[in-house]
């Protein structure tokens, strides 16, 4: 997660600590050494989740723990990846069903860390973690580190979260087309703008993947299903997208529209 701004930042880590919890995972704050558990009450109760009760049951924990780093001996990314597996097999034997972890980057931008061996640990970080179960966000201030690196850093991640909980985001592709985020009235100008350009330019896409959107409403609907309608005839359409999506669709009479295809991707959470 790349942000530049605290406010969101702040909501969407509240967002992602009560999934965890409402999920009976043990979810670890990793904050700077400036950020209290008191700081992370007071930012939590403005952004919705209560969790004093998880923070006295020990479901939330609040660390500043650098584990694996040594301003004098570097970053050691074994020592670092051997950190995360004590805790899940902990939160195991305490009865949680996962551990969930967001953990601030910060001290990356200081002094002593050598940019090949951060790109080197997170390369490494996402299949170790799938393997055990674990979690974790990366959070990068972007007024802190140089744009080449959180290119590179971006790079080595699988997947990514959005800076905002409002966000849209769009990713293509060579002919497919991604969509990430809220697709609503905040957002209506960008996705009517970005798919009328996609679905009808010159370099029209095939694919059109919506399973990222957290929300699609029917206005948006609606703009997929007229674009379609003025493709020509041979230009098959595919979309992916999940089920309420495809609801919406349906309601917007998607499918009298031969040359559009709408298949379902359906998730387990």
């Amino acid at each position: 997660m790349m942000f530049d701004d605290q406010a969101c930042r702040w909501q969407v880590r509240a967002a992602y600590v009560e999934q965890g919890l409402a999920r009976g995972e043990q979810v670890v704050l990793y904050t700077d050494p400036a950020t209290t558990v008191y700081d992370v009450m007071a930012r939590f109760t403005e952004c919705g989740p209560a969790v004093d009760s998880a923070l006295a049951a020990g479901q939330l924990l609040v660390c500043t723990e650098i584990a694996g780093f040594d301003p004098r001996r570097g970053l050691d990314p074994d020592a670092r990846i051997r950190f995360w597996l004590e805790p899940t097999t902990r939160a195991r034997t305490q009865g949680f069903t996962g551990v969930r972890i967001m953990a601030d980057m910060g001290w990356a931008a200081g002094p002593g860390v050598d940019h090949d061996v951060l790109v080197e640990y997170e390369s490494r970080l996402s299949a170790v973690l799938a393997d055990i179960n674990l979690t974790a966000v990366c959070e990068y201030d972007q007024r802190l580190f140089d744009e080449h690196l959180l290119q590179r850093i971006g790079r080595a991640h699988s997947k990514k979260v959005l800076s905002r909980l409002d966000a849209l985001e769009f990713t293509r592709v060579g002919t497919q087309l991604w969509a990430a985020g809220e697709a609503d009235l905040t957002t209506r100008d960008a996705f009517d703008t970005t798919l009328a350009d996609a679905l009808t330019g010159l370099d029209r896409i095939t694919v059109l993947d919506l399973c990222e959107l957290c929300f699609m409403d029917g206005h948006s609907a609606r703009t997929i299903v007229r674009l379609a309608h003025r493709r020509p005839a041979s230009q098959l359409l595919t979309i992916r997208c999940l089920p309420i999506h495809n609801q919406l669709l349906r309601l917007s009479n998607a499918s009298a529209i031969p040359h559009l295809v709408v298949q379902e991707e359906c998730f387990v959470p």
